[in-house]
């Protein structure tokens, strides 16, 4: 990645963040899989979003924007964004609350962010649903899994009883051991979507309010 293009994707991500979306009662926020296209990604957000809203009509939607790509600095850039965006939502919007869900990398952006959210962030936080996640391998004995795309730390113990993981068995990023890319690009399939937008809305009437 160019210097150029990394100074012109942060100057992005500081104007998208430094504005605050609607206050809605309930901001769905998605974070991307690596290369991921569609607004919120075509294997897993965007159906994700849409099924949401569908069972929370007074929700919103929110992408992550961050490059999902194979450099370096991409989740970083997504961990920055996210702790930017979510700030300034607490400062507009003192009754929001917040559902999160990436897929694969975007997994990796949530985790990492969540190690430095605020208490006030995680009183917001009604759940948080991943996909293809690394993070499920890391664990009381292992806080941080040392995954090929680098360190993930597990849920901080304020997210307990507020996460869902979805691996589907062999992917290669969840199931230890596991060695299936195809696996890891399966989760449009069974109920692993519409499980998770029913928990989330769950979530949501059970630690934040009506829909």
């Amino acid at each position: 990645m160019s210097l150029k293009f990394l100074v012109l994707t942060l100057s992005a991500a500081a104007t998208v963040v430094g504005q605050a979306a609607p206050c809605s009662p309930l901001e769905m926020i998605y974070a991307k899989a690596t290369g991921e296209s569609g607004q919120y990604g075509i294997i897993v957000g965007n159906t994700l979003v849409r099924q949401v809203l569908q069972l929370v009509p007074s929700a919103t939607g929110y992408s992550v924007p961050y490059p999902a790509d194979f450099s370096d600095r991409s989740p970083e850039l997504g961990v920055q964004t996210l702790l930017q965006h979510l700030q300034t939502q607490v400062t507009a919007c003192p009754d929001q609350k917040f559902a999160l869900s990436g897929y694969s990398q975007g997994a990796v952006v949530l985790h990492r962010a969540a190690v430095d959210f605020t208490p006030e962030i995680f009183e917001r936080v009604v759940a948080a649903v991943t996909f293809g996640d690394g993070g499920q391998q890391a664990t009381a004995a292992n806080p941080i899994y040392d995954s090929p795309v680098g360190p993930i730390p597990k849920w901080p113990e304020q997210m307990e009883g507020k996460y869902k993981f979805n691996c589907v068995q062999g992917d290669l990023t969840c199931t230890p051991g596991g060695s299936s890319t195809l696996a890891h690009l399966r989760y449009n399939s069974g109920s692993y979507i519409s499980d998770s937008a029913k928990f989330v809305a769950q979530q949501y009437q059970k630690l934040g309010g009506s829909s």
